[in-house]
């Protein structure tokens, strides 16, 4: 039942500058969305004609109407068929005739979907980054992995992969032992946090699929910050703070749209892409290892894989928390059932 709690969650689906007054379909949960923008802003609508069950992705605007290739049939921006050339312009048309619309928003340079009422907020940055003068936020770019959302957000909430896949770029300063720390849950998912000797690693896990990893410059020697990483010219300081934001959207089962973005509160003359440069390397070495793994579903049975108690305590807490998802869905599911009998009865 996790993807029935998914839907009540808001998923980016597409960078804000992509999405046009041209219809363009998206995926969300496996559901096909026809997305574009009109005079009055974003629509979404489910990208299956009600006639025949034609893509109207397909379509084009008509006259500030979504118009399905096969039969002409038009749309407005709430999903009601507003015209049917067979039937001319004075046909009466069903009053079933149209398809579902859905909750849709532009935030973070990013196009978001909830397919059902959603039951929280977009996840705000660690400090308030996108309204702070002192902050420089930017969306670093979007990928899409062959895995679940699941296993691509585990992948961000574990720094014990580091010294192995990321040598050279993102490794723990104290090298691979990981040392005991703890994670609290909270009434959003969960925080936890780790000192290498050279960088505190606040990570914020807001549910289902954001992680917010925040890296606090604590020693100038002993190891490589990211400020040194990406640009020879700048000097880190005490207190620096860079936050690497990762979001997956579960474009399918086995399917994940990820949108990648930085903030920082230093540097903020020195151009943004010494800061950008190597995040697309470090997207690529996680991308292979992630793909590999087998299934590529998230398991939320902790009894299916082999597990840690201190290096993959983390992982351990989001997978109980995503467990504790799907039961709720279930609960809600079989309340309605039981509702639904009573009301027949």
């Amino acid at each position: 039942m996790l993807e029935e709690a998914l839907r009540h969650y808001w998923h980016p689906v597409a960078v804000s500058s992509d999405v046009t007054t041209e219809p363009q379909q998206v995926r969300l949960l496996g559901e096909p969305i026809v997305l574009y923008r009109d005079d009055e802003g974003l629509v979404a609508l489910r990208d299956k004609c009600v006639h025949r069950g034609a893509a109207m992705s397909r379509g084009c605007i008509r006259d500030g109407r979504l118009m399905c290739p096969y039969h002409g049939w038009e749309y407005d921006r709430t999903g009601k068929v507003s015209f049917i050339p067979a039937l001319g312009p004075d046909g009466i048309i069903p009053s079933q005739a149209g398809v579902r619309r859905y909750n849709v928003q532009d935030k973070y340079d990013a196009v978001w979907i909830a397919l059902e009422e959603p039951v929280a907020d977009l996840p705000p940055w660690p400090d308030d980054d996108w309204n702070d003068p002192d902050w420089r936020p930017l969306l670093v770019g979007s990928w899409r992995w062959q895995t679940s959302a699941g296993r691509m957000t585990e992948n961000v909430i574990d720094f014990a992969h580091f010294n192995f896949v990321h040598a050279g770029f993102t490794e723990l300063a104290d090298g691979p032992f990981i040392k005991p720390y703890d994670v609290a849950t909270t009434d959003y998912g969960m925080t936890y946090a780790y000192n290498d000797s050279v960088l505190t690693r606040d990570y914020r896990l807001h549910l289902p699929f954001t992680l917010h990893d925040r890296k606090v410059v604590t020693s100038t020697t002993g190891g490589v910050t990211w400020t040194e990483q990406t640009d020879s010219e700048a000097e880190s300081k005490i207190g620096d703070v860079t936050t690497v934001t990762f979001i997956a959207s579960p474009t399918d089962t086995a399917e994940t749209f990820i949108l990648g973005y930085l903030s920082r509160n230093h540097s903020l003359d020195v151009p943004d892409e010494y800061f950008v440069d190597g995040f697309a390397v470090v997207m690529e070495q996680d991308r292979g290892v992630v793909e590999s793994q087998d299934p590529p579903e998230l398991p939320l049975d902790l009894r299916d894989e082999l597990h840690l108690k201190v290096a993959d305590g983390a992982s351990m807490v989001y997978r109980r928390l995503l467990r504790d998802l799907a039961e709720g869905a279930a609960g809600s599911a079989a309340e309605a059932r039981a509702a639904s009998m009573v009301a027949a009865g």
